[in-house]
């Protein structure tokens, strides 16, 4: 983490931790404008689907994890894990499921 490539790693993480929420939460916006609530509860634009991602602890629009297997998801909790190591390690992974 110490390391520029580390740093760069976890920013560009948190970057897109930031982008894909809020790329659901403008669809979801969206949504509840355009779509009835029947359409909305048969997934109508996928707003249904991006409800779930905006309530997500883990899965594809998590970026980054701490050292419990916790999703990160608000610049607090980032600050809280960078803050509590002594040394820390990024560990690039990509895992399907």
């Amino acid at each position: 983490m110490d390391s520029p490539s580390g740093a760069e790693l976890v920013g560009r993480a948190w970057c897109a931790t930031v982008a894909e929420f809020e790329r659901n939460l403008e669809t979801v916006r969206a949504g509840f404008e355009e779509y009835s609530t029947r359409e909305v509860m048969g997934d109508a634009g996928l707003v249904r689907h991006a409800c779930y991602n905006l309530g997500a602890y883990r899965g594809p629009s998590i970026f980054l994890y701490d050292a419990h297997g916790d999703g990160i998801r608000t610049r607090e909790h980032l600050d809280r894990v960078l803050e509590r190591l002594e040394s820390a390690w990024v560990v690039p992974a990509d895992v399907h499921y």
